[in-house]
């Protein structure tokens, strides 16, 4: 190889290096100053042939993994567009599956009004995620488990209904839906407190249920082997932040990460979330809110609406 072809290979590497770095800088400012604010409404439409009649048309907001200390100093007129979001989609339950803070309870304070400015025919109905635990704070056991009861009064101060390990049934004239709660449980590290079947105790087979469980690994441990649960409510992933062309490198991680997924007659939902853990950024991954309207399939036809 010559000297000349040397140089020029030395050039190529240079200029490769250097448009690379830019374009990381270019991500890396488009989701800390645009792409963590960019929020958008996802909106699915799944159907049911067991879903009772009165419900055909029911609308479900979904909000997840808030992180609400990363909105702090600063950051809180985004939370104020997050929930004046939700408002104007005027759904009949609006859930929130968790990790509503970063590390405790006190990111919270001061915000009570922003929170229980929510509203919905059905009511506000939450669970805890793996970060509302207090598992990321200097606390002491005894500190931590003060801190969730904290928490938990905080949301009902909002005029939210925690679900912890519990369900409450959701009426239309005589027919009903089942909601139930699980408080955290997927792959370690992270903690499993979550009990579906002491959520369940009392629900039948053929109850339509949807369940709200933070972490989508829950999925399929336990909720599609053990239930028939029709609708799982998850959040947890985030998508990483980060999504190109529809991949995240947590896919290495999750097999489902998300958006809808389908086994048999059970559907699980992951929403990529509002907040972010390490900070304000988000690239492809924008900050979501899941709109999902329930629809019955007519008597006779198909899932594909043919007979």
């Amino acid at each position: 190889m010559d000297v000349r072809t040397k140089d020029n290979i030395k050039t190529a590497l240079r200029v490769s290096c250097m448009a690379f770095a830019m374009l990381l800088v270019l991500v890396l400012l488009t989701g800390v100053f645009w792409g963590s604010k960019h929020l958008v409404v996802q909106r699915h439409v799944i159907f049911y042939d067991n879903l009772p009649e009165n419900f055909d048309g029911y609308r479900i907001l979904q909000v997840s993994d808030i992180h609400v200390g990363t909105f702090r100093d600063g950051g809180e007129d985004f939370v104020r567009k997050i929930i004046n979001t939700i408002n104007e989609q005027h759904c009949d339950l609006v859930v929130f599956t968790g990790d509503m803070v970063n590390r405790q309870s006190s990111e919270l304070d001061g915000m009570n009004d922003v929170f229980s400015a929510v509203s919905a025919r059905d009511g506000v109905f939450c669970i805890l995620g793996n970060h509302d635990y207090a598992t990321y704070s200097k606390l002491s056991e005894s500190e931590q488990k003060s801190d969730v009861d904290r928490l938990l009064d905080m949301e009902r101060g909002f005029g939210w209904k925690p679900l912890c390990n519990e369900h409450v049934r959701i009426h239309r004239g005589e027919q009903y839906v089942v909601l139930a709660g699980v408080e955290n449980y997927g792959a370690p590290p992270f903690p499993q407190y979550g009990d579906i079947f002491k959520a369940l105790k009392g629900v039948t087979r053929n109850d339509f249920v949807v369940l709200l469980s933070h972490d989508p690994s829950h999925w399929r441990m336990q909720v599609v082997p053990n239930t028939s649960v029709q609708l799982t409510l998850s959040g947890h992933t985030h998508a990483g932040q980060f999504k190109v062309w529809g991949w995240s490198p947590v896919a290495w991680k999750y097999v489902e990460w998300s958006g809808i997924y389908k086994k048999d007659t059970q559907v699980l939902n992951v929403s990529e979330g509002v907040g972010g853990f390490l900070g304000p950024f988000r690239f492809g991954a924008w900050p979501e809110l899941s709109v999902i309207t329930l629809r019955r399939i007519p008597l006779g036809l198909g899932r594909n609406g043919k007979r």
